[in-house]
């Protein structure tokens, strides 16, 4: 008895912690400008985040997903060094994590496979410093 109720528990963990709440942004979402690129530091290495217009990627329940106009510059893991497709979270309360990853394409993968929600693979995040300076584009 105890093993089927730690099965069933260890279950039902797997799948709320697979469960992603990740889709596309609404038509006419504003994306952000950052006017200077900001060399951000985190916990495993740096990373440049470039100036320019970010579009809306995707989004959360906690916020928005911009992607940055080109590859961001990093110095993330050992094989790493180079650049990586990535760009900016915005939190609802304004707090920001710089991600990589392909959110937009997780999201359209999904849609249509077995899994749906629980199939996609989120950004990977990364809490940095500065906080970026960004302005939200007129639309």
């Amino acid at each position: 008895m105890k093993f089927a109720l730690l099965g069933l528990l260890s279950s039902a963990l797997l799948v709320s912690c697979s469960t992603k709440d990740l889709e596309r942004c609404p038509p006419g979402t504003p994306g952000i400008i950052v006017a200077h690129a900001v060399e951000c530091s985190h916990k495993d290495g740096k990373f440049t985040l470039p100036a320019g217009l970010y579009q809306p990627e995707a989004q959360s329940r906690k916020g928005i997903y911009y992607v940055a106009p080109e590859r961001l510059k990093t110095t993330t893991g050992i094989i790493r060094d180079g650049d990586q497709r990535g760009g900016l979270f915005i939190a609802n309360e304004g707090w920001q994590w710089a991600w990589v990853g392909h959110p937009a394409f997780e999201v359209v993968e999904n849609e249509t496979s077995i899994l749906g929600k629980r199939g996609i693979i989120m950004p990977t995040h990364y809490k940095f410093e500065p906080f970026v300076t960004y302005k939200k584009a007129k639309n």
